[in-house]
């Protein structure tokens, strides 16, 4: 081969491993250029109508609104920290300020919301003791009883974290810590046939939820599994009758003459036994009830349905059943109680 055929040979290799070379473009760091520790909180929003009295992003993302946070640095005592950081309607800012110690050193993270509720360092460490309320009946009520959880996370390099560290905010990851708990009722056609005025949404009193430990420890750095810090039923049960929210009705008319309506309240994750769960109410002047016949169990931020069908003197558990989902309403399993 002359020298000429061997030129153009060597240019065909270099050219075709310069075609074959992958370029690796450096991470870019989400790390503050000043070092100044900021924040940012995401919560996924339910999506579904029935489901909004509870907290979603739009509620913590208002002027006013605050968490807790907890910054260890296994390294420095310095550089821990335990604050409370504040929305100002723009941005959330920590009532003290707060610094890394730089973009190498790891730390971990824990958080906490809950309304109208400040944790303190020692909540955090040894465990909050707290109770729903017995009264949801309203929207605003019924989200105070709401709490919020990231349990401890580790930033082992800040420099290069992209889960936790965004823009140069450190990103709190908010899950639901309770449980949601909603009965639909579908009133037969005999209450429209009988009574025609007897159709409205105020027609339904006293709705009640019985049964349930309201009572709980909170303990936000021990971590129940990767969403949530750890809600245990108070061991001295904490009697309640939940007066609980009516989110939607849906009035009887010629065409569909049932009625339905949709009550939402937000309970301790617990078991109950058979019998000791009983949803009661009045539609004018009768009373009507509903009690468990098999035991129940209800698991951290799942969503549980529960469908009663109201005849005129009789309530039954209808044939969907208990069902259960994600409180952000992804797709659950079914679980049977009769």
């Amino acid at each position: 081969m002359n020298s000429k055929h061997l030129l153009l040979a060597s240019a065909a290799i270099l050219a075709l491993a310069a075609c074959n070379k992958t370029v690796t473009e450096p991470v870019q760091s989400q790390f503050p250029e000043d070092g100044v520790m900021r924040f940012t909180t995401n919560l996924v929003d339910p999506t579904i109508a029935t489901t909004r009295a509870s907290i979603t992003g739009s509620d913590v993302n208002q002027n006013g609104q605050q968490f807790q946070v907890k910054i260890v640095n296994p390294t420095s005592a310095t550089y821990s920290y335990f604050n409370t950081v504040q929305y100002d309607g723009t941005e959330w800012t920590p009532v003290n300020r707060m610094l890394w110690q730089n973009d190498q050193q790891s730390i971990t993270v824990t958080a906490a919301y809950k309304q109208d509720k400040t944790f303190t360092d020692y909540e955090f460490i040894v465990g909050a003791n707290l109770t729903v309320a017995a009264d949801q009946s309203t929207e605003a009520k019924l989200k105070q009883q709401d709490l919020l959880t990231m349990p401890t996370k580790t930033i082992a390099n800040p420099s290069i974290e992209e889960t936790l560290m965004q823009n140069g905010k450190l990103v709190i990851n908010f899950y639901h810590a309770l449980t949601k708990l909603d009965v639909t009722l579908d009133l037969a056609n005999e209450f429209y046939k009988v009574d025609p005025k007897l159709n409205k949404a105020s027609d339904i009193t006293e709705f009640t939820i019985k049964g349930t430990n309201a009572g709980y420890q909170f303990k936000a750095m021990e971590t129940a599994n990767e969403n949530y810090g750890t809600v245990t039923p108070a061991t001295t049960p904490v009697a309640a009758d939940i007066l609980a929210n009516q989110c939607a009705f849906t009035a009887a008319t010629d065409a569909d003459m049932h009625s339905y309506a949709t009550y939402e309240a937000i309970v301790v994750p617990q078991q109950i036994a058979a019998g000791a769960l009983t949803v009661s109410f009045k539609i004018g002047t009768r009373s009507f009830s509903w009690t468990n016949t098999e035991a129940i169990t209800l698991e951290q931020g799942k969503h549980y349905t529960l469908p009663l069908t109201v005849g005129y003197d009789t309530t039954t558990l209808n044939a969907r059943a208990f069902s259960v989902s994600s409180w952000e309403d992804q797709p659950g399993d079914n679980l049977g109680t009769e």
